[in-house]
This record gives C-alpha cells, sequence and structure tokens, in this order.
C-alpha cells in the first residue's frame, strides 16, 4: 500500500458531530474498535501504553472527493448515514499529480478522548480520561489491481443495500422462504409415506429458520428499547 499523499484537513462545521456519530455506530457494530477493545485494566497491565485514544481509524467510512477548480471538498458517510462534508484541502500541484493516479482516499483520526496513564506520588498508576480537539487528514493511495477490485465490490455492495435494514430485510424473506419450503417438502415426504424424513426436513428448514426469525425480531426489539432509553 503507496500512501502518495498526506495532508491535514480543513474541518467543517458538521466534522465533529459526524465523528461522534461515527463512534455510536461502533459501539453497535464494533466496541472493540474503540480504546483497542481495552478497558482501564487491561491498558494498565500493558506497561508500554501511555495514553490511548479513543479511535484510531475512520477504516468503516465510505470517502468521496468532489475536485473544484482550487478546493477539495471532503465527504463521508458510513453505513446508512447521510453523506457530510467533514473538511476541504486547497488543491495544490502535488494533490493534482496524486489525483490523476488510480487512487483511493482514507481518512485518519487525530485527537479526541483519549485515557492516560498516570502516577501519583506513591507510585501507583491510574487511568485519567482527557480530550483534545479532533483533527482528520486525508490520505491519497494508490490503488492496485486487487484494492481497485474491491472497492468496485464495495460500491456495488452499497448500491444494493442502501441501508442496514434493506440487508435485515432480504435476510428475513429468505429465512422466511426456506422456512415455507422446508415445511411443504416435509409434508411431501409424510404424503409418500416417509414420514420422518419429512419430520426431519421439517425441523431442519421449518423449524431452524422460524425459531431464527423469532430470535432476530427479538433482539431487534431489545436493542430498539435501549437505543431509547
Amino acid at each position: 500500500m503507496t500512501i502518495l499523499i498526506k495532508k491535514t484537513i480543513n474541518l467543517a462545521e458538521d466534522a465533529n458531530t459526524f465523528i461522534q456519530k461515527y463512534i455510536n455506530y461502533l459501539q453497535d457494530v464494533n466496541p472493540n474498535d474503540l480504546y483497542e477493545g481495552l478497558n482501564n485494566k487491561q491498558i494498565l497491565k500493558n506497561k508500554f501504553i501511555f495514553q490511548l485514544y479513543q479511535l484510531e481509524n475512520l477504516d468503516l467510512t465510505h470517502i468521496d472527493l468532489h475536485i473544484t477548480n482550487n478546493t477539495i471538498y471532503i465527504l463521508a458517510s458510513f453505513w446508512n448515514s447521510k453523506v457530510v462534508k467533514v473538511g476541504s484541502l486547497p488543491l495544490t500541484n502535488k494533490l493534482k499529480m496524486a489525483l490523476s493516479q488510480n487512487y483511493y482516499p482514507t481518512l485518519k483520526i487525530i485527537g479526541g478522548n483519549y485515557k492516560k496513564v498516570v502516577t501519583n506520588e506513591y507510585g501507583e498508576d491510574h487511568i485519567e480520561d482527557g480530550f483534545e480537539p479532533y483533527q482528520l487528514a486525508l490520505e491519497i493511495h494508490q490503488a492496485d489491481t486487487t484494492e481497485y477490485k474491491s472497492q468496485k465490490i464495495d460500491t456495488l455492495y452499497h448500491v444494493a443495500f442502501k441501508s442496514e435494514n434493506s440487508l435485515i430485510t432480504l435476510s428475513k424473506n429468505l429465512m422466511r422462504f426456506f422456512a415455507v419450503f422446508g415445511l411443504v417438502l416435509g409434508l411431501g415426504f409424510m404424503f409418500l409415506g416417509f414420514f420422518f424424513t419429512g419430520l426431519m426436513v421439517i425441523i431442519a428448514f421449518f423449524g431452524v429458520n422460524s425459531y431464527t426469525l423469532l430470535l432476530a425480531d427479538a433482539h431487534m426489539m431489545q436493542t430498539q428499547r435501549q437505543r431509547i432509553n
């Protein structure tokens, strides 16, 4: 992976709000990305950690560049969030050269909430929480063939599933289809005299898929209650 250029961007008005929403999203889908998945006790046990930021990267963010004659506007989104302008950069000759190649952009984050290991007067370590203003840096990477294909697949995926709900709905419909298919197939075996075979087919297709649907609905309702609370 070759970084063609790395520049700190001028943050837009909505950048901090976007970052906070991204953190909230991570807490739901992948909390191990926050503080590298470590709690206070684990940080204290690791003698090499003196300060650990809550967020080290924006890997789940989709980045688009809107290029004008003199300025590059950096647009960001994640999953089914709105596209937000997080910052801008002057369009220099170096940037023009980097953008003239086969490239892909990423954002690096600096600052934010952090945990710092502090030693008191008795030689005992404890954690202090702090905050530094956010900064974002735009990285322009040279795309190789594999990464380019991966980005195409990612783009097609986002076109096919415009929101998390659309993916969940498709999954549920597939489970309903297999449940009904298993029920019909099992009853068919029973009708032909293969009672136990039909029963096993019904359990494997209808029973398992129906149970999974019930669990998914129960989990979704619990998640919604937690968000409301």
